[in-house]
C-alpha cells in the first residue's frame, strides 16, 4: 500500500484542491493555535491552513508525498512541521492541537487518538468517502473497498464524543454536481475545560 502512495505522489506535480470542508467553514476554524493535517498528502490543506493563521504539522507515511509537499511549501512560501510516519505501526507522537483535519483517508482505529489528541475546545474537520459509488449512471473516482467508505451516519458514530458543528452525508439523495458527492464531512469540536474541572476539591 504504502509503495502505491509513493508511486502516486511521485508522478504527481500539481497541488489538489483544498478541501471542500475547510473552504467554506473557515469561520469554524481557529485563526492561531497548532493544527494536524492528518495524511496529508501533497499538503494543499497545511498550506491552506498555514496562510489561516495555524501553525501545521503534516503527517504521511508516504516519503513520495513528503518529498512533494515540502517542494509545494517552499513554492507557496510556507513553513510546515513534516513529518513521515505510519501511525497504525508508531505510537503517536505527544503533541496535541487545536484543530486536526483528515481529507480523503479513513482508518477507523485511529479515530480514538484522533480525539485524544484534540485540544480542549479544539475543531476537528474530517470529510472522506461515503458508500455511494456511481451517481446517476457515472462512477465515482474513488475507492471500491468497503473498509475505505462510511456507512450512513458513521462519522458522527466514529466521533460521538465530539459536539457536531457541521454535517453532511448524502447516500440516499445524493447529487452528481454536489461538490461533496460521494463523501460525509463532520466539522465537531472537543468540550472545553470549565473552570470547575479545573478546580481541586476541598
Amino acid at each position: 500500500m504504502r509503495e502505491r502512495w509513493n508511486q502516486r505522489y511521485s508522478a504527481v506535480s500539481e497541488l489538489p484542491k483544498v478541501s471542500y470542508g475547510l473552504q467554506n467553514n473557515t469561520h469554524l476554524l481557529p485563526k492561531t493555535g497548532t493544527g494536524l493535517d492528518l495524511a496529508c498528502g501533497l499538503g494543499q490543506n497545511s498550506i491552506f491552513l498555514t496562510k489561516h493563521g495555524l501553525s501545521m504539522h503534516g503527517w504521511d507515511y508516504s516519503a513520495a508525498g513528503i518529498e512533494q509537499m515540502a517542494r509545494h511549501c517552499s513554492i507557496q512560501k510556507v513553513e510546515v512541521n513534516q513529518r513521515c510516519i505510519d501511525l497504525t505501526t508508531t505510537p503517536w507522537p505527544s503533541q496535541t492541537f487545536d484543530l486536526i483535519c483528515v481529507t480523503a483517508f479513513l482508518d477507523r482505529t485511529l479515530c480514538p487518538q484522533i480525539v485524544s489528541h484534540l485540544n480542549p475546545g479544539g475543531i476537528l474537520v474530517y470529510q472522506t468517502f461515503n458508500q455511494v459509488t456511481d451517481i446517476e449512471g457515472e462512477n465515482l473516482n474513488k475507492p471500491r473497498r468497503q473498509q475505505f467508505l462510511l456507512g450512513t451516519g458513521e462519522l458522527l458514530e466514529l466521533f460521538a464524543e465530539l459536539e457536531p458543528l457541521v454535517y453532511h452525508d448524502e447516500q440516499e439523495f445524493a447529487q452528481l454536481d454536489h461538490p461533496l458527492a460521494g463523501k460525509a464531512l463532520l466539522i465537531a469540536r472537543k468540550a472545553a475545560v470549565t473552570g470547575d474541572e479545573n478546580s481541586e476539591s476541598c
